[in-house]
Protein backbone atom coordinates (compact mmCIF):
# COMPACT_ATOMS: atom_id res chain seq x y z
CA UNK A 1 0.00 0.00 0.00
CA UNK A 2 3.05 2.18 0.36
CA UNK A 3 6.56 2.18 -0.57
CA UNK A 4 8.85 -0.04 1.03
CA UNK A 5 11.10 2.72 2.75
CA UNK A 6 8.07 4.59 3.49
CA UNK A 7 6.59 1.60 5.36
CA UNK A 8 10.26 1.22 7.21
CA UNK A 9 9.85 4.12 8.72
CA UNK A 10 6.46 4.27 9.97
CA UNK A 11 7.11 0.69 11.50
CA UNK A 12 9.62 2.56 13.41
CA UNK A 13 7.95 4.98 14.79
CA UNK A 14 9.06 7.82 12.37
CA UNK A 15 6.94 10.07 10.51
CA UNK A 16 8.15 10.30 6.77
CA UNK A 17 9.17 13.66 5.92
CA UNK A 18 8.17 15.03 2.12
CA UNK A 19 10.48 13.93 -0.08
CA UNK A 20 12.17 15.18 -4.41
CA UNK A 21 12.84 12.84 -6.53
CA UNK A 22 15.14 14.30 -9.55
CA UNK A 23 14.03 11.73 -12.15
CA UNK A 24 10.63 9.17 -11.88
CA UNK A 25 9.02 7.82 -14.60
CA UNK A 26 4.98 7.57 -14.20
CA UNK A 27 2.51 6.10 -16.44
CA UNK A 28 -1.41 6.29 -16.62
CA UNK A 29 -3.42 3.61 -18.23
CA UNK A 30 -6.88 4.32 -18.99
CA UNK A 31 -9.68 2.63 -21.19
CA UNK A 32 -10.80 3.81 -24.40
CA UNK A 33 -14.58 5.77 -24.43
CA UNK A 34 -14.94 4.81 -21.24
CA UNK A 35 -18.34 7.25 -20.70
CA UNK A 36 -19.66 5.51 -23.67
CA UNK A 37 -19.00 2.13 -22.26
CA UNK A 38 -20.72 3.39 -19.09
CA UNK A 39 -23.85 4.39 -20.87
CA UNK A 40 -24.26 0.70 -22.76
CA UNK A 41 -23.78 -1.84 -20.01
CA UNK A 42 -25.36 -1.82 -16.22
CA UNK A 43 -23.18 -0.65 -13.99
CA UNK A 44 -22.22 -4.22 -11.81
CA UNK A 45 -20.70 -5.15 -15.68
CA UNK A 46 -18.08 -1.79 -15.14
CA UNK A 47 -17.86 -3.14 -11.62
CA UNK A 48 -16.93 -6.57 -13.05
CA UNK A 49 -14.55 -5.16 -15.99
CA UNK A 50 -12.42 -3.15 -13.79
CA UNK A 51 -12.63 -6.08 -11.26
CA UNK A 52 -10.96 -7.82 -13.74
CA UNK A 53 -8.54 -5.83 -15.20
CA UNK A 54 -7.43 -4.69 -12.43
CA UNK A 55 -6.41 -7.56 -10.54
CA UNK A 56 -4.30 -8.83 -13.68
CA UNK A 57 -2.86 -5.66 -13.63
CA UNK A 58 -1.74 -5.95 -10.06
CA UNK A 59 -0.40 -9.17 -10.70
CA UNK A 60 1.73 -7.69 -13.29
CA UNK A 61 3.01 -4.70 -11.67
CA UNK A 62 3.95 -6.88 -8.77
CA UNK A 63 6.66 -8.78 -11.34
CA UNK A 64 8.45 -5.71 -11.55
CA UNK A 65 10.68 -4.27 -8.19
CA UNK A 66 10.70 -0.94 -9.42
CA UNK A 67 7.46 -0.21 -9.86
CA UNK A 68 5.15 1.19 -7.17
CA UNK A 69 1.04 1.15 -7.65
CA UNK A 70 -0.12 5.26 -6.84
CA UNK A 71 -4.16 4.70 -6.93
CA UNK A 72 -6.74 3.90 -9.21
CA UNK A 73 -9.27 6.12 -9.70
CA UNK A 74 -12.48 5.04 -11.89
CA UNK A 75 -10.80 3.78 -14.90
CA UNK A 76 -7.37 5.30 -14.32
CA UNK A 77 -4.74 3.37 -13.48
CA UNK A 78 -1.19 5.77 -11.96
CA UNK A 79 1.90 3.61 -12.01
CA UNK A 80 5.34 4.91 -10.53
CA UNK A 81 8.59 3.60 -11.52
CA UNK A 82 12.06 4.81 -9.06
CA UNK A 83 10.11 5.69 -6.03
CA UNK A 84 12.61 4.51 -3.58
CA UNK A 85 15.05 5.42 -0.29
CA UNK A 86 17.47 6.66 -3.11
CA UNK A 87 16.44 9.61 -4.11
CA UNK A 88 20.10 10.33 -6.00
CA UNK A 89 19.54 7.73 -8.43
CA UNK A 90 22.50 7.48 -10.93
CA UNK A 91 21.38 7.65 -14.66
CA UNK A 92 21.90 3.65 -14.51
CA UNK A 93 19.54 3.01 -11.74
CA UNK A 94 16.83 5.52 -13.21
CA UNK A 95 17.14 4.04 -16.72
CA UNK A 96 16.60 0.32 -15.69
CA UNK A 97 13.04 1.88 -13.84
CA UNK A 98 12.38 3.57 -17.18
CA UNK A 99 12.74 -0.02 -18.75
CA UNK A 100 10.67 -1.47 -16.52
CA UNK A 101 7.86 0.87 -16.79
CA UNK A 102 7.94 0.28 -20.44
CA UNK A 103 8.12 -3.37 -20.15
CA UNK A 104 5.19 -3.39 -18.24
CA UNK A 105 3.32 -1.00 -20.40
CA UNK A 106 3.99 -3.37 -23.19
CA UNK A 107 2.61 -5.90 -21.05
CA UNK A 108 -0.68 -4.45 -19.85
CA UNK A 109 -1.60 -4.05 -23.84
CA UNK A 110 -1.31 -7.10 -24.86
CA UNK A 111 -2.81 -8.38 -21.80
CA UNK A 112 -5.97 -6.42 -22.50
CA UNK A 113 -5.73 -6.97 -26.45
CA UNK A 114 -6.19 -10.91 -25.88
CA UNK A 115 -8.46 -10.99 -23.12
CA UNK A 116 -12.31 -12.19 -23.82
CA UNK A 117 -14.56 -9.62 -22.17
CA UNK A 118 -17.44 -10.62 -23.93
CA UNK A 119 -19.53 -12.36 -20.77
CA UNK A 120 -19.20 -8.79 -19.20
CA UNK A 121 -19.00 -5.93 -21.99
CA UNK A 122 -20.98 -8.32 -24.95
CA UNK A 123 -19.98 -6.83 -28.59
CA UNK A 124 -18.17 -3.53 -27.01
CA UNK A 125 -14.56 -3.46 -27.70
CA UNK A 126 -12.04 -2.81 -24.31
CA UNK A 127 -9.26 -0.97 -25.44
CA UNK A 128 -6.24 0.38 -23.09
CA UNK A 129 -4.47 4.08 -23.71
CA UNK A 130 -1.43 4.07 -21.80
CA UNK A 131 0.74 7.71 -21.51
CA UNK A 132 4.68 7.40 -20.40
CA UNK A 133 6.49 10.85 -19.12
CA UNK A 134 9.84 11.77 -16.59
CA UNK A 135 10.75 14.25 -14.69
CA UNK A 136 10.83 15.42 -10.92
CA UNK A 137 8.58 14.68 -8.59
CA UNK A 138 7.43 15.37 -5.17
CA UNK A 139 5.86 12.88 -2.73
CA UNK A 140 4.71 12.52 0.84
CA UNK A 141 2.56 10.71 3.14
CA UNK A 142 -1.14 12.36 3.44
CA UNK A 143 -3.16 11.91 6.37
CA UNK A 144 -2.74 9.77 9.32
CA UNK A 145 -5.89 7.11 8.76
CA UNK A 146 -5.66 5.23 5.72
CA UNK A 147 -2.97 7.32 4.26
CA UNK A 148 -1.78 7.57 1.17
CA UNK A 149 1.26 8.24 -0.42
CA UNK A 150 0.92 11.03 -3.10
CA UNK A 151 3.23 12.66 -5.75
CA UNK A 152 2.99 15.98 -6.73
CA UNK A 153 4.43 18.50 -9.90
CA UNK A 154 3.98 18.81 -13.41
CA UNK A 155 5.59 15.53 -14.20
CA UNK A 156 2.12 13.78 -12.74
CA UNK A 157 -0.09 16.51 -15.04
CA UNK A 158 2.27 15.82 -18.32
CA UNK A 159 2.02 12.04 -17.90
CA UNK A 160 -1.81 12.04 -17.45
CA UNK A 161 -1.93 14.23 -20.54
CA UNK A 162 0.19 11.80 -22.33
CA UNK A 163 -2.63 9.18 -21.90
CA UNK A 164 -5.19 11.26 -22.41
CA UNK A 165 -4.11 12.82 -25.86
CA UNK A 166 -2.98 9.30 -27.01
CA UNK A 167 -4.83 6.86 -28.85
CA UNK A 168 -6.64 3.04 -28.36
CA UNK A 169 -4.05 0.42 -28.08
CA UNK A 170 -1.36 2.54 -28.11
CA UNK A 171 0.94 3.71 -25.53
CA UNK A 172 2.55 7.31 -26.11
CA UNK A 173 5.84 8.22 -24.64
CA UNK A 174 7.63 11.83 -24.03
CA UNK A 175 11.05 12.73 -25.23
CA UNK A 176 11.67 12.98 -21.83
CA UNK A 177 11.45 9.42 -21.18
CA UNK A 178 13.34 8.45 -24.14
CA UNK A 179 15.86 10.62 -23.01
CA UNK A 180 16.36 8.98 -19.55
CA UNK A 181 17.02 5.66 -21.22
CA UNK A 182 20.11 6.35 -22.45
CA UNK A 183 22.03 3.94 -24.66
CA UNK A 184 19.48 1.57 -24.36
CA UNK A 185 18.34 0.55 -27.32
CA UNK A 186 15.67 -3.04 -26.16
CA UNK A 187 12.96 -0.47 -27.33
CA UNK A 188 11.60 0.56 -30.87
CA UNK A 189 9.73 3.79 -31.09
CA UNK A 190 7.66 5.62 -33.91
CA UNK A 191 7.54 9.53 -33.90
CA UNK A 192 4.11 10.62 -33.46
CA UNK A 193 5.00 14.33 -33.82
CA UNK A 194 4.29 17.35 -31.62
CA UNK A 195 0.82 17.82 -30.06
CA UNK A 196 -0.30 20.49 -27.92
CA UNK A 197 -0.19 19.66 -23.93
CA UNK A 198 -1.96 22.18 -21.67
CA UNK A 199 0.23 24.09 -19.87
CA UNK A 200 3.20 22.48 -21.90
CA UNK A 201 2.48 24.12 -25.54
CA UNK A 202 3.62 21.58 -28.09
CA UNK A 203 5.55 18.65 -27.30
CA UNK A 204 7.34 16.11 -29.42
CA UNK A 205 5.56 12.64 -28.64
CA UNK A 206 6.57 8.69 -29.98
CA UNK A 207 4.90 5.93 -30.28
CA UNK A 208 5.80 2.41 -27.88
CA UNK A 209 5.90 -0.26 -30.68
CA UNK A 210 5.60 -4.10 -29.71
Amino acid sequence: MLPAHIMEQMELGVQPEPEQFNCVTLFFTDIFEFKKLVGAIPPVKILQLLNVLYTKFDEIIAKYPQLYKVETVSDTYMVAAGLSASQEKNNLEVAECTVQALRCCLELQRLVTSLDLREIVGDHNVMLRIGIHSGIINAGIIGTKMSRYCLFGDTVNTASRMCTTGEASRIQVSSQTIQVLGEDDSFEFEVRGDIEVKGKGKMRTYWLLD
